[in-house]
């Protein structure tokens, strides 16, 4: 076996061996972090150029249907000309019934308009058959509606109640229970409609119309 010989460094590789370590210094002097393994960078001190371009998503809710409602509130002793409502779809007759139960707007009672119907008002439920619309209210919202107002508040129910698809007469029940109502013809204890309050409906054009 040879032994192994250790080149010693020739005057040729001297300069080279000293412009090597000269530029190790430089890079340290300036502050050039020597990273002993690789590692991830995050993306916020990324150049522009290099940089992922992020892709954002918008979702747009699709548009509720709405559905046009005619209600009728009081314009001083009978009844007002129909105000529009839009309402969710689909609006039908609870929704039209809690629509006028809750009174005009704001700006509809500046206009002048009014309801005789007891706010806490409660419907029961309801039944439509062969153009007669059973309504059934808790106890104790028209009784306490005295005289005339009575009238109003029950033309009130069938001038709007008619005014949906199918309906052509409104009985009212209370707590199931049929009661007599008061008309233009006297107490009716059965299905009325707006023949049974011709002198309440509306008079002339108003707010809405």
């Amino acid at each position: 076996m040879k032994p192994v010989r250790h080149r010693r460094p020739t005057l040729r590789s001297v300069p080279a061996l000293l412009a090597t370590l000269g530029l190790l210094g430089i890079a340290a002097a300036c502050g050039v972090p020597q990273d002993p393994a690789p590692r991830i960078l995050d993306a916020s001190v990324l150049p522009e150029e290099l940089a992922v371009p992020v892709t954002t998503t918008t979702s747009t809710e699709a548009p509720v249907p709405r559905q046009t409602v005619l209600l009728y509130f009081v314009d001083g002793e009978s009844l007002s000309r129909p105000i529009e409502r839009e309402l969710a779809t689909p609006a039908g007759l609870p929704a039209a019934l809690d629509a006028l139960i809750a009174g005009p707007t704001e700006e509809e009672a500046g206009a002048g308009l009014t309801s005789v119907i007891p706010a806490e008002t409660v419907v029961l439920g309801s039944d439509l058959a062969n153009g007669v619309l059973q309504v059934n209210l808790a106890e104790g919202a028209l009784e306490q509606i005295e005289g005339a107002l009575q009238s109003l508040a029950i033309a009130q129910l069938v001038y709007t109640a008619t005014e949906l698809p199918g309906v052509d007469w409104l009985w009212v029940l209370i707590e199931g229970e049929p009661r007599a109502l008061p008309t233009d013809q006297g107490d009716v204890e059965a299905p009325v409609g707006r023949v049974h309050y011709a002198t309440l409906g509306p008079s002339g054009p108003g707010p809405g119309s």
